[in-house]
């Protein structure tokens, strides 16, 4: 009898411990989908840095293609720059697939064992510190092509200046 009350004793303490590790790991599941949150307001700045950037150098483009431009670089940044812009699509659009599965996992992660829910826990912080090392370099460049976009206008107009004044 003794035995027995022990061995209940011991299973009603494991039990315990089970559904502790388990609320320990749904709060911390919370919190990764509080920063999923982050994650998606600063991807929304992001896609919308992204547009107005796109538009930018799609007019810049239409800028050098009516005009007669003697130096070949500009076209050669250009080309770099949509080469960048092209490669933050592709971010942009894994990241916004990204948040949306971390949405849909919300849906069973209380009915998984706890070494589900930790593997999830664990796959979720590596892919949250991708997206935001990704968005760091994606700030950088877009800093990067702005400073371009500006050098090339500012050359135009120089350009356009010197070409537009009586030569003596």
């Amino acid at each position: 009898m003794k035995k027995f009350v022990i061995l209940i004793f011991s299973v009603g303490l494991l039990v315990s411990c089970g559904n502790n590790e388990k609320e320990n790991l749904s709060k911390e599941f919370d919190e990764l989908m509080s920063q999923n949150d982050s994650i998606s307001q600063v991807y929304s700045e992001f896609q919308s840095t992204h547009d107005q950037m796109k538009q930018n150098h799609q007019q810049l483009m239409q800028q050098l293609d009516t005009m007669q431009v003697a130096d070949s670089t500009y076209y050669e940044q250009m080309a770099q720059n949509e080469v960048i812009i092209k490669k933050h699509e592709g971010l942009l659009a894994g990241h916004k697939e990204f948040m949306e599965g971390h949405r849909d996992l919300k849906d069973n992660f209380g009915n998984l064992s706890s070494s589900e829910m930790k593997a999830q826990i664990s796959k979720m912080k590596e892919v949250h510190q991708t997206m935001m090392d990704e968005h760091s370099s994606m700030r950088s460049e877009h800093e990067e092509m702005m400073n371009k976009h500006d050098e090339i206008r500012k050359s135009l107009i120089d350009s356009n200046r010197q070409d537009g004044q009586p030569q003596s």
